[in-house]
């Protein structure tokens, strides 16, 4: 048995209090059609490195826990939509799909983040392009060459001061879905790919990065459509937070957040200079003890939270209150996890892409591999107009795109355990 972290708290008590699938689809377009038996072989490879994720979500009367999982991780013919934590992925909570030239994988979020998968992936990929096209150099990538450290199953916000949460309320910004001129759907996504050298020769020009341009562009966009809204447009920014707290390795959800206000004073400034103040809000909040402090503080309500519902039913209340009381904390979200990091493996790389669960509003996942950018913008209303506000955007600052696809949210479904 292995209980919930304080850094798993929310996501795993809060989601499933919002009967909210939380799982992430990380899918890759391989340069040629998938080999089964070597993709089957490097998913044994990986399930060996990493341990601690073949678990099952078990609850009792008191609270949800994690339990080890004897049967195997399985390897899935399909591109739909899959259930973990189910007879279908042998109640384990991550899985691999294939179908065609494209791999899935399928992870549930509340055990882990975006880093956190990435690794796996990684993990994943290499094993699979060793034995099918001979790539020999793992750097930077966990294999079974590497010791399964302590610190891989250390949650660092678990040792975290213990200190009283902060009274107050969080700022409120602008909410495009509570306007009026928006119909509430199912989460839909929109697969774009920008070509990297001209996205970054302009991000660059513009002293922004790929995250922080988008966060901007996207702001603008968003202003442009709304302009006699009352509330200031802000985005989240996620910031993988594992070098600030020092340990790099851990398994478990470990980021931080930088919000980012277009504000009056933003707007009125020239462009090159609203990418600046974007960069520097970015810096200042990704400093080492910025972070740490914002971090003590939710692990502090999370403990809080966790502390005053002695029931399973009184936490899922309790975590679910915390999830709503942020519910207006950013106009959308923003997160870019940079650029692939192992070149001999982006080389069979066509397309990355990054499917995460928004209960409600817009989220955009940026990735980068074998000189492309691939961004996947989600939201949950019917209109598209916020997206094709977005586009012209890119279109007046001559960036090409193209829209690989519009589809429903295809992560996997997580129901609550039995």
């Amino acid at each position: 048995m292995y209980k919930v972290t304080v850094g798993n708290m929310l996501h795993l008590y809060g989601r499933f209090g919002q009967k909210a699938d939380y799982a992430v689809r990380l899918s890759v377009r391989m340069t040629e059609e998938v080999d089964r038996e070597i993709l089957s072989h490097a998913l044994e490879k990986t399930r060996q490195r990493y341990p601690y994720y073949q678990v099952r979500i078990r609850k009792n009367e008191s609270e949800y826990y994690f339990e080890e999982n004897p049967l195997p991780i399985v390897l899935l013919c399909t591109n739909d939509k899959i259930s973990l934590n189910t007879e279908q992925t042998n109640y384990n909570i991550w899985a691999v799909c294939f179908c065609g030239d494209m791999i899935h994988l399928d992870f549930y979020h509340g055990i882990t983040d975006g880093t956190g998968m990435y690794m796996v992936l990684a993990t994943l990929l290499y094993y699979y392009c060793e034995e099918r096209y001979g790539i020999t150099d793992h750097t930077g990538i966990l294999t079974l060459e590497d010791p399964i450290r302590p610190e891989e199953s250390m949650d660092p916000q678990e040792s975290l001061p213990v200190i009283d949460p902060p009274a107050g309320k969080a700022p409120e910004f602008f909410q495009a879905g509570d306007y009026g001129n928006l119909t509430p759907s199912i989460q839909r996504v929109w697969d774009i790919e920008l070509p990297e050298e001209t996205f970054m020769r302009f991000s660059s020009a513009n002293d922004a990065s790929p995250g922080t341009m988008i966060s901007l562009l996207l702001a603008r966009a968003i202003d442009g459509l709304f302009p006699n809204r009352k509330e200031e447009i802000a985005n989240s920014y996620l910031i993988n937070a594992r070098p600030m707290l020092g340990i790099e390795r851990t398994s478990h959800n470990c980021f931080s957040t930088a919000y980012l206000k277009y504000s009056d004073r933003v707007r009125a400034m020239p462009f090159d200079h609203q990418c600046t103040v974007y960069r520097g809000m970015t810096f200042i909040q990704s400093d080492e003890d910025y972070v740490i402090r914002a971090l003590t503080t939710g692990a502090a309500r999370n403990r809080r939270a966790f502390a005053g519902a002695p029931l399973l039913e009184d936490k899922k209340r309790a975590f679910t209150e915390l999830l709503n009381s942020r519910r207006k904390a950013a106009t959308f979200v923003v997160s870019y996890v940079g650029k692939w990091r192992f070149p001999a493996i982006g080389e069979h790389i066509r397309e990355f892409w990054t499917h995460v669960p928004y209960p409600k509003g817009i989220i955009a996942q940026i990735a980068a591999v074998n000189g492309k950018i691939f961004m996947s913008l989600s939201q949950t209303y019917e209109e598209d107009f916020i997206v094709e506000a977005l586009l012209q955007e890119l279109e007046d600052n001559d960036i090409p795109y193209v829209v690989r696809r519009m589809m429903d949210n295809d992560d996997a479904h997580v129901p609550e355990p039995v």
